[in-house]
């Protein structure tokens, strides 16, 4: 998260951002850094069906075929989310 941020924030460094974000501990949590040209607007406490993100991870938990496999690497895991998500 913080590359992505740090990036992000420097890509646009000459603008103010408002950025949604969910409450995730990553972007609230003691150790989330702060920006200075990046405002957060956090949704409200346990309501995914506003982040539209949600319904795709729904979606691959449900019915991804993900559940008790294993791979063996990121590849793999790619390959597999990509046919899940073309069906």
């Amino acid at each position: 998260m913080d590359i992505f941020m740090t990036e992000f924030s420097q890509a646009y460094k000459n603008y103010r951002i408002i950025m949604v974000m969910d409450r995730a501990s990553w972007h609230t949590g003691d150790k989330a850094k702060k920006w200075e040209n990046i405002v957060p607007l956090f949704q409200p406490p346990k309501s995914p069906e506003l982040n539209p993100v949600e319904h795709l991870w729904h979606h691959v938990r449900e019915k991804g075929n993900f559940k008790n496999y294993t791979f063996h690497s990121l590849c793999e895991v790619e390959r597999h989310l990509m046919s899940e998500l073309n069906k």
